[in-house]
C-alpha cells in the first residue's frame, strides 16, 4: 500500500469527528440526509465508439451510456452510515466502470487528487478526505413526497462536485439527483453544442428516472447547473416544459452565447419559467474582449416571459461556486478573496438557491418575498451580493397559452385572441400542423364550431397551404355548412387540382339537395 493510502487510513481514524468549515446562512433543515448511489444505463444512447480508442480494435462489451447517479434524499436523522468526503471522491472512480475493485478505486482517488489538486500534500489531502459530511449512506427515507432537483455539474466534473449544496437542499425537503458531466463518446465533454446536448440528454434521462422514485413529486421539478451544466440545463428546459424552474451557478449560458444561438429551439417562448442566475464578479469589458468572451447577444436579456433573478456574488470567483474547490482547492483559485470569504459567500449562495426553489416549487410566499427584498433586508453582509430582478412580461405567446386563453373566453373569438397575442409579439405564428392537430381534437368530439374557428385561423395564417384549406372545408362539411364546404373544397383544388378528398367532397355535396344553409361565418384574421 503506498504512502498516500497509509496516510488516508490514519487520517480517517484521527479526524473521524472533523467537520467541514462550510456552513449555510440559515443552517440545515429539519430532515436528515440520506445518500444512495445507483448505477444506471441509458440504452437509448451510445457512449463508447465502435472502435476502442485504446486498442484501435472493434469495441466489445456494453457500449450504451452509463449514468451513475447520486441521490440525496430527506431521511430520518441519524439512521444510516455516516459519510466522509472520501466516500464522495470514491464515487468518481466508478462513473464509467461500475465494477472496479476497492483497491483500484483507492488508487483512482489518490491519482485524481494528485492530478487535480497538486497544491495538497498527502496529509492535507487525507484530512480533506476524512471530513465528516451531513449525508448518511442508505439512511431511512423520510415519509412523504418531495420536489425533485436535477443537479448538472460543470464540464467533465463528477456528480459530487457540489455535494454540500445537494446535502443542504435535501435537508430542507428536496430529492436531489446528479450524474457526472460526460461527453458524447468520451469521459471528457467538449464545450460545444453537441457536448451541451449530451449533458441535456443526461438531465432528461434523470428526469424520467426520478418519476420512478417513491419520494419524488414529479410535478415539481427544477434543474440546477454549475458552469457548463448551467448551459445544458437551459437546453433541457427548452425541450421539456415539465421543468418548472432553473438555477445557474455562474452558468455558461452567459459565457458561450454562440452555443446558445446555435440551439435554435432555446427561445424565450420555450423558456418561460423562473430562473435564478448566480454569477461571479463581472469581468471588465476589456478583459472579456481579450478573451473573446464579449457576448454578441444574451439569451437572459431576451427571456421576457420569465421571472429572472440575476444575483451577482461580488466575492466569488468561478471556482467558488462548487464546494469541491472550497474543500480541496488552493486559495489562489478565489482571486483577491480568502477561502473564508469565498466560503461565506457560498453559504449565502445556498440560501438564495433554497429561497428561490421554495418560492417557485413550494409556493412559499415568504420565500418569494425574500427573493425580492433588497439584500440588506435579508441580513446579507454588506458588499457580498447584489440583485437585479426582472419579472415576466405576461405569458409567452405559444399554442398552449393561446389554447388557455381560448378556453377562458368560453371557446369563442379565437381570431380576436390571436390578434391580441400577436400584437405583443409579431413573430407569433403557431405551426400549421400543430394547429390542425388541435382542431382535429375538437372534430373528434363533434365540437365543430370550435374546430372551424381553429381551421379558419390556420387558413388565414397559411393561405397557400392546401392542407390548411382542406381542413377548413372538412370542418364546414362536418358542420353541415354545405355551401361554404363546397366553396372551401374548390379553393383546395385551386392549390392542389387533383386532391381526391376534395373532389369526392364536392361530388358528394353537390349530389345532395341543398336543403341546409351555411350558418358559420369565417372570422377575419389580420
Amino acid at each position: 500500500m503506498n504512502r498516500f493510502c497509509l496516510l488516508l487510513l490514519w487520517s480517517v481514524y484521527a479526524f473521524a469527528h472533523a467537520e467541514s468549515d462550510l456552513s449555510f446562512a440559515n443552517g440545515f433543515g429539519q430532515y436528515g440526509v440520506g445518500l444512495r448511489v445507483v448505477q444506471l444505463v441509458d440504452r437509448a444512447r451510445v457512449l463508447r465508439d465502435k472502435i476502442d480508442l485504446l486498442s484501435g480494435a472493434p469495441a466489445t462489451g456494453e457500449r450504451a451510456r452509463p449514468i451513475q447517479t447520486l441521490i440525496w434524499y430527506p431521511a430520518t436523522p441519524n439512521s444510516g452510515t455516516p459519510l466522509r468526503y472520501d466516500d464522495y471522491l470514491r464515487t468518481a472512480a466508478t462513473e464509467l466502470e461500475f465494477a472496479r475493485t476497492a483497491s483500484d478505486v483507492t488508487r483512482h482517488v489518490a491519482r485524481g487528487l494528485k492530478d487535480d489538486y497538486a497544491n495538497l500534500n498527502d496529509a492535507q489531502a487525507a484530512r480533506a478526505a476524512a471530513q465528516v459530511m451531513r449525508a448518511m449512506r442508505d439512511a431511512r427515507a423520510a415519509p412523504g413526497t418531495f420536489p425533485v432537483l436535477i443537479y448538472a455539474p460543470g464540464s467533465s466534473s463528477s456528480a459530487h462536485e457540489n455535494a454540500d449544496l445537494c446535502e443542504y437542499l435535501a435537508s430542507h425537503g428536496y430529492l436531489v439527483l446528479a450524474s457526472a458531466s460526460v461527453g458524447v463518446n468520451t469521459r471528457s465533454i467538449n464545450l460545444d453544442l453537441e457536448g451541451a446536448e449530451a449533458q441535456a440528454g443526461d438531465i432528461a434521462f434523470l428526469t424520467g428516472y426520478a418519476q420512478t422514485l417513491e419520494q419524488a413529486d414529479g410535478a415539481r421539478l427544477a434543474v440546477i447547473g454549475y458552469s457548463f451544466g448551467g448551459l445544458a440545463n437551459v437546453l433541457a428546459a427548452a425541450r421539456d416544459d415539465r421543468i418548472g424552474a432553473l438555477v445557474a451557478l455562474d452558468g455558461s449560458v452567459r459565457y458561450f452565447p454562440a452555443i446558445v444561438q446555435s440551439a435554435a429551439y432555446a427561445t424565450p417562448e420555450r423558456l418561460a419559467l423562473p430562473m435564478l442566475y448566480l454569477g461571479g464578479k463581472p469581468r471588465t469589458a476589456e478583459v472579456m474582449n481579450r478573451n473573446q468572451q464579449v457576448p454578441s447577444s444574451s439569451l437572459m436579456n431576451q427571456m421576457k416571459y420569465a421571472d429572472l433573478y440575476n444575483v451577482t456574488m461580488d466575492t466569488m470567483e468561478h471556482a467558488a461556486f462548487q464546494s469541491e474547490s472550497l474543500r480541496l482547492g488552493p486559495e489562489q483559485r478565489f482571486g483577491d478573496y480568502t477561502l473564508a470569504e469565498a466560503a461565506l459567500a457560498y453559504g449565502w449562495m445556498g440560501r438564495y438557491v433554497l429561497a428561490f426553489l421554495d418560492g417557485y416549487l413550494k409556493n412559499d410566499a415568504s420565500a418569494l418575498a425574500f427573493m425580492r427584498n433588497r439584500p440588506q433586508q435579508n441580513g446579507v453582509p454588506a458588499h457580498l451580493l447584489s440583485l437585479d430582478l426582472h419579472l415576466a412580461e405576461g405569458g409567452a405567446p405559444t399554442l398552449a397559452t393561446l389554447a388557455g386563453s381560448y378556453a377562458r373566453r368560453g371557446h369563442s373569438k379565437l381570431a380576436d385572441i390571436f390578434q391580441t397575442m400577436s400584437k405583443r409579439d409579431a413573430r407569433f405564428k403557431p405551426g400549421e400542423r400543430a394547429l390542425i392537430s388541435w382542431g382535429e381534437r375538437f372534430l373528434e368530439q363533434t365540437r365543430y364550431r370550435e374546430a372551424l374557428e381553429i381551421f379558419a385561423l390556420t387558413s388565414a395564417l397559411y393561405p397557400d397551404s392546401p392542407r390548411a384549406r382542406f381542413y377548413l372545408a372538412l370542418g364546414y362539411d362536418k358542420h353541415h355548412d354545405d355551401v361554404l364546404a363546397i366553396a372551401a373544397y374548390r379553393r383546395v383544388l385551386a392549390l392542389w387540382p387533383d386532391m381526391q378528398d376534395a373532389l369526392r367532397g364536392i361530388e358528394r355535396l353537390e349530389g345532395v339537395p341543398a336543403q341546409r344553409h351555411a350558418n358559420f361565418e369565417v372570422p377575419a384574421v389580420h
